[in-house]
């Protein structure tokens, strides 16, 4: 390692909440001293940390680039900076002078040299002679230059100097010692320019040469170094002065003169109620109101009352610029290895890249400015193409964005040229060979191609077909195989050209995508007004034409990120107040006790003792602009203002009670966690001392319903499912309206028919209920028991626990608590209800209307209607039950327009639930954003690892409490829209109650009875036979998603989650092997599947690679309790 890398080590132990961490600094200033200076910080706040139960310490280190050498890239990611005016180019001819050169110039501009006219001429030789002259005087050898030496130059000259870059505008990499003249010098491509305005380079309102950061108002930056009030660095305190004008409290009479002069007074002013400061010209004394944010969603500046909708959006622009491409790999090395690439334009263009630097060609060719705006597509993009190109990006020093799902990546952008690649499976999700029939091609077909044949070896074979074990036919479905198998024998005879075939094999395959996603895209702008790949997923696109098209504004709520409040206590508020009043043996009113929460001073404060006329204050540090635990500039997402002005607004509370006559007491949030940590005590109270959370709306968004109730049978049996199940709750179910009001029942109150939306309650369930109503997740599952502690233990035993052990406390849909009380339930307590007074059944109508009628008309006339009276009556039938009128005139066969029409009626609802509280991942390439992304107490950091020398990833996810106004989703449809599911499948359950064999979210499989069969028919929410007239005569299932049965017909069906039943894997796991590991489950065993060429990520490397895996499966049932004869009961019964 050279002295001036960067270094920096991380401390990993369980004893941590967070890592200890070194700040990065040059190799030559890393000490042992400095380490365990870390060490000792956290030693503050933590008495002990055990080393002996095993740590790590994790050592990064970063080269610091050089400058004096352009090295050319494919793409200059700061080219257009070289436009601004801002922004001095230097020329040096290749002499590696650029440095001096631009020091030379910056010190003339200081001094307004007469010289400077002449030097400011680009590639002039008077200023390379005095920058030569800069090197022999300040002894510094000519050549590249990098932070040491420019710190002679600046001792030298008597100037400070700060390096914005490498690559990376948005942070500086140096900052030489404090100095009066400034000069600002931009290093990219190992080049340094300089920087004649940094606020002009940043294109930003003002710059603070203390912090090196741009900011766009006075307001938005607290500089440390600086006086807040006068902005001097110099500021000299005294006695405090308040501002009548602006009623800032300055430092000083010297402050306050300082703050009239320099027209600070004039700019910015604070409110002496709720110090929040602000800009004259956004906002008057006289228009401010004390608590007023700016809402995200209607941008006016509102109330902590304030509640808003989500209003109509218009869709982003249709974008015309796409690319298509395919890529085929060498994986005879066991990594593989990327040599043929075929892309093609919208209109058929098309380009070919091939041999084993395709990648590179392609990607040279494709980050070019001719490709400036274009949506580049692949299926599959996430798993496999997308993997290459982000990989050849990292390894050439860039940082995409990218929007990662585990390993896999949804989307990546390169903002430099604004170009994005989507995968388009989340668009159309299904394999490349169903796309043509899907969209009516016939014409276009998928092929075979032999890929483990793609050796280095065999890149000019031209000979006899290679053999069939070259194609993989084992792992494809039986079905598939015998095709294959005959298309094998008819070509045997042929000549293979390797090239010539693989050129053939790829075009197909981009040709098919191409012309698929295009015939796609036509028909979904058609129907929905909005092109589908301006967005990422299909979701997406389908919610960006509801709010385009179809929301009514004032309707559906802006939920509120951090919920509403009805009072504002915590849970550790509760714990810290209640071990107050047992150790000190007195009475401490708060929201949980008496008469709820004390008012003094017009504040409500969190607990209250008459007999020692104390208020004890609870400070959450989010709450509250905790000094300790988030810089004092840090914006609250609540508020807008920063930590320190809550700070500041907290102690001013406190001596408002104190000036009253009150003693007070006040606990932080992270004083109190630490006590719990370090007393045995204080813990065990904890532990003990239950305290209900507020209700959290989330908590109500369950999944679908799916389970075997019987795990063998043999008889009769038939298996249906409901059309349109999700769309068929979106369209006549009833939904909430607007906000909810936040309702706490008082003791004893346990009647919910009056209320509409969300509860949270504890229920009592009743005894023998063979199908339970409510849902409860237990291990990550979703369970439907009747006793709590069996369901937990799972416990195979008849139950015999009492009502506390039995009792379930949840938050839940009210409709479906309603349900659970008509068959048995009791609601024992009632913790708090989200009750909406209006409720809609039309929210989502016109949206599925639209889909539903291209989708009947796409589909052509049923096959049994053949006359006009019959078309008559089709049509009025489907009126009557729909309430759509079909055009007769469009009613014709559209596969394609079908196929769309399906997937946006099934694809729309799930984006209300989506949950933002994700893992990030960001690409760095600045040492600065790196260490302030490390040391941002917003920010929880995951992983951190370098996928190629300059550029680090850093995976990170933001504090819940950060993630700011959600302008997207709303978790109450959600809840609803899997609530009104799981209802509509109950209804029919309850009635074939014990001939139940195993049902889905959409499905039942049953005994029939001939009498018990639900009616079949075609519209929403109705049954169709899923096995069309057959019957089944023996069903086994080993769980959820995990089934087997034999037909009337003699047809075997075998459906294993996480499986892949190909022709191979078949011939281990069928119907009998299934059957032999349940009726053995006393002596459990499981039977291996192995895929030899298992494709894998490395997420860190970005690398596609095969390995064998090997899976067991093995029959493990605990959502019930089994019987003797198969049945199952629920836990409880």
């Amino acid at each position: 390692m050279d002295p001036h890398d960067m270094i920096r080590f991380i401390l990993f132990a369980d004893e941590l909440d967070r890592p200890i961490s070194t700040c990065l600094m040059q190799v030559s200033q890393m000490t042992v001293e400095v380490l365990f200076a870390a060490v000792l910080k956290v030693l503050q706040s933590k008495s002990t940390i055990k080393l002996d139960e095993g740590f790590a310490i994790e050592v990064v280190k970063i080269r610091r680039p050089r400058g004096g050498a352009r090295n050319a890239r494919p793409v200059n990611p700061n080219v257009d900076r070289l436009k601004k005016t801002s922004v001095f180019a230097i020329d040096d001819e290749g002499t590696h002078l650029c440095c001096a050169m631009s020091l030379i110039l910056g010190k003339a501009i200081i001094e307004n040299d007469a010289d400077l006219p002449t030097l400011r001429k680009r590639a002039n030789k008077l200023l390379m002679r005095k920058a030569m002259q800069l090197h022999t005087t300040a002894g510094v050898p000519e050549g590249p230059c990098g932070f040491s030496e420019i710190a002679i130059f600046e001792r030298h000259l008597n100037i400070q100097v700060i390096v914005i870059g490498p690559e990376n505008i948005k942070e500086t990499s140096y900052k030489g010692p404090e100095r009066s003249e400034k000069i600002y010098l931009w290093l990219h491509d190992n080049h340094y320019d300089l920087i004649k305005s940094p606020k002009g380079f940043y294109g930003a309102s003002y710059y603070c040469e203390f912090c090196n950061v741009p900011f766009k108002t006075l307001i938005a930056h607290a500089c440390s170094d600086i006086c807040h009030i006068c902005q001097r660095d110099q500021c000299v305190k005294g006695s405090p002065k308040r501002c009548s004008h602006c009623d800032r409290n300055c430092a000083s009479d010297d402050c306050y003169n300082a703050h009239k002069e320099n027209g600070i007074c004039r700019q910015i002013w604070q409110c002496r109620k709720c110090c929040k400061v602000m800009e004259w010209r956004k906002c008057t004394k006289y228009e401010h109101k004390c608590g007023e944010t700016r809402c995200k969603g209607c941008k006016n500046y509102v109330g902590s009352d304030h509640q808003c909708y989500l209003p109509s959006k218009p869709p982003k622009s249709s974008v015309d610029k796409l690319m298509f491409f395919d890529v085929e790999t060498d994986q005879s090395s066991g990594d593989h290895i990327v040599n043929f690439v075929v892309c093609q334009y919208t209109n058929g263009d098309e380009k070919v890249f091939d041999g084993y630097d395709a990648l590179n060609q392609f990607c040279t060719f494709l980050f070019t400015k001719q490709h400036k705006g274009y949506v580049i597509i692949a299926h599959n993009l996430k798993g496999f193409d997308g993997q290459f190109i982000l990989r050849w990006l990292l390894e050439k020093g860039h940082d995409p964005k990218v929007i990662p799902q585990g390993s896999k990546l949804m989307s990546i952008h390169f903002q430099t040229l604004q170009m994005s690649f989507i995968d388009s499976f989340n668009f159309l999700p299904m394999s490349l060979s169903k796309l043509p029939k899907t969209f009516g091609l016939v014409e276009l077909a998928k092929g075979y191609f032999p890929h483990l044949f793609n050796t280095e070896q065999n890149q000019n074979y031209i000979g006899p077909l290679p053999d069939q074990s070259f194609y993989c036919p084992d792992t494809m479905s039986s079905s598939e195989r015998v095709k294959f198998m005959d298309w094998y024998e008819h070509r045997k005879a042929d000549i293979f050209d390797f090239q010539k075939e693989m050129l053939l094999y790829c075009r197909s395959d981009v040709d098919i995508l191409r012309r698929c996603c295009l015939e796609f895209r036509k028909e979904f702008m058609a129907t929905a007004g909005v092109d589908p790949f301006c967005y990422v997923t299909i979701a997406s696109a389908c919610m960006a034409c509801y709010r385009s098209r179809h929301i009514s504004n004032g309707t559906i709520a802006m939920v509120p990120q951090n919920g509403y409040f009805c009072g504002n206590y915590s849970k550790d508020a509760i714990r810290w107040l209640d071990s107050v009043s047992e150790q000190q043996n007195i009475c401490i009113f708060h929201a949980q006790n008496g008469n709820g929460e004390v008012t003094i001073c017009g504040v409500k404060v969190d607990g209250f003792c008459e007999e020692t006329n104390t208020i004890y204050q609870y400070h959450g540090c989010f709450f509250h602009g905790c000094d300790l635990c988030y810089d004092r500039d840090t914006i609250h997402p609540l508020t807008g203002s920063p930590m320190h002005a809550l700070r500041q607004k907290t102690d001013d509370m406190t001596r408002r009670f104190k000036a009253a006559g009150y003693l007070v007491v006040e606990m932080w949030e992270h004083e109190f966690r630490r006590m719990i940590r370090e007393s045995l005590t204080l813990k065990q109270f904890v532990l003990n001392h239950e305290v209900v959370d507020r209700l959290k709306p989330r908590d109500a968004f369950y999944g679908g319903r799916t389970n075997a109730v019987k795990l063998m049978f043999e008889g009769t049996a038939k298996y249906i499912d409901f059309t349109s199940l999700y769309p068929w709750c979106n369209k006549y179910c009833q939904y909430p309206v607007g906000h909810p009001t936040i309702v706490t029942p008082e003791e004893g109150v346990t009647d919910i028919s009056d209320y509409f939306g969300l509860v949270k309650c504890t229920v009592l369930p009743p005894r023998r209920l063979y199908h339970p109503v409510l849902p409860y997740r237990h291990d990550k599952k979703l369970m439907f028991p009747l006793c709590t502690t069996c369901c937990e233990n799972l416990i195979q035993e008849p139950c015999h626990h009492d009502t506390v052990a039995r009792k379930i406390t949840g938050t839940w849909v009210t409709e479906e608590v309603k349900k659970a009380v008509e068959k048995g339930y009791v609601i024992l307590k009632v913790h708090e209800v989200y009750h909406f007074s209006k409720s809609s059944d039309s929210l989502f109508k016109t949206y599925i209307d639209t889909f539903l009628k291209t989708k009947q008309e796409s589909s052509g006339w049923p096959s049994n209607i053949n006359t006009e009276e019959e078309q008559t009556r089709y049509l009025d039938d489907y009126l009557s039950s729909e309430g759509i009128q079909l055009d007769p005139s469009s009613i014709s066969l559209n596969p394609g327009k079908r196929a769309v029409s399906k997937l946006a009626l099934n694809s729309f609802w799930g984006r209300w639930g989506m949950n933002r509280d994700k893992s990030q991942l960001t690409y760095i390439r600045s040492l600065e954003k790196f260490n302030k992304l490390l040391s941002d107490n917003t920010k929880t950091i995951e992983e951190l690892y370098f996928p190629s020398e300059n550029v680090c990833a850093v995976q990170w996810k933001l504090d819940e409490k950060f993630l700011g106004q959600d302008v997207t989703t709303n978790i109450f449809i959600a809840a609803f829209t899997t609530c009104h599911a799981r209802l509509k499948l109950y209804s029919e359950i309850e009635k074939l109650d014990r001939d139940v064999l195993y049902f889905d979210t959409d499905s039942i499989v049953y005994r029939s009875t001939g009498e018990n069969d639900p009616p079949l028919g075609n519209f929403l929410g109705e049954f169709t036979d899923e096995l069309e007239g057959e019957t089944i005569t023996k069903f086994i299932s080993g769980g959820p998603k995990n089934y087997a049965y034999v037909t009337s017909g003699n047809k075997t069906v075998c459906k294993i989650r996480g499986f892949t039943l190909n022709y191979a894997n078949s011939l281990a796991l069928n119907f009998d092997a299934m059957e032999k590991l349940i009726t053995n489950m006393d002596n459990p065993t499981t039977i291996p599947i192995t895929n030899e060429r298992k494709i894998c990520r490395d997420a860190k490397k970005r690398r596609i690679f095969n390995r064998e895996e090997i899976k067991r499966y093995g029959v493990v049932y605990n959502k019930r309790v089994i019987q003797s004869d198969w049945d199952t009961l629920p836990y409880g019964y």
